[in-house]
């Protein structure tokens, strides 16, 4: 997507995604997860995207949302994805990650892979600490939740700082390829 050009806010969002921009002073962003956001047809937001996966999704998520210091609001909604997505940013939320071993785990998380290695634990703790998340995980009924959009509002955040995404492809889940297979054998013992 481009830049958009708002006293304040100047090129932003800094990731690339599956999102389209609404008005960038609005304090709510919104995640529908597996479900197509175009055709719910909702208004009144920053951005609107959809977010698949337990770790590039979300880094992506923080990202966009802490580089606009008027979004303090995150709607959560649609049909969650096979990556658990909605329930590992809830779980981010409520418990925050884990940093044993070196990387930075969301605690709770029900995905295979929910690692948030390439944010920093400042933007993390920022993005618990500053943003508010509703929990529409599975509302696809676009009346509901555009009633929880529209009843949005508060105060802005101060800051808005810049974090780097690193190169996400294809083969970037590869860095976690042997804790995969330690967590998929584990499950399969259970």
């Amino acid at each position: 997507m481009t830049a958009t050009n708002s006293p304040g806010i100047k090129d932003w969002p800094l990731a690339d995604g599956d999102y389209i921009l609404g008005r960038p002073d609005y304090p709510v962003a919104i995640v529908t997860l597996a479900s197509d956001y175009r055709k719910l047809d909702l208004k009144n937001y920053a951005i609107c995207g959809t977010c698949f996966t337990e770790n590039f999704g979300i880094h992506k998520v923080i990202v966009n949302i802490l580089s606009n210091p008027k979004i303090n609001r995150l709607v959560v909604c649609g049909k969650e994805s096979s990556h658990f997505a909605g329930q590992s940013i809830l779980a981010l939320v409520e418990n925050g990650v884990s940093t044993l071993g070196g990387y930075k785990k969301i605690i709770g998380s029900k995905g295979v892979i929910p690692y948030l290695d390439e944010i920093p634990m400042s933007a993390i703790n920022r993005f618990i600490g500053e943003i508010e998340v509703i929990d529409l995980v599975g509302t696809t009924d676009n009346e509901a939740i555009q009633e929880i959009i529209d009843s949005c509002q508060g105060k802005e955040r101060n800051e808005a700082s810049k974090y780097v995404m690193p190169e996400i492809d294809e083969n970037s889940w590869r860095k976690y390829e042997k804790m995969i297979q330690q967590n998929v054998m584990s499950k399969m013992k259970k």
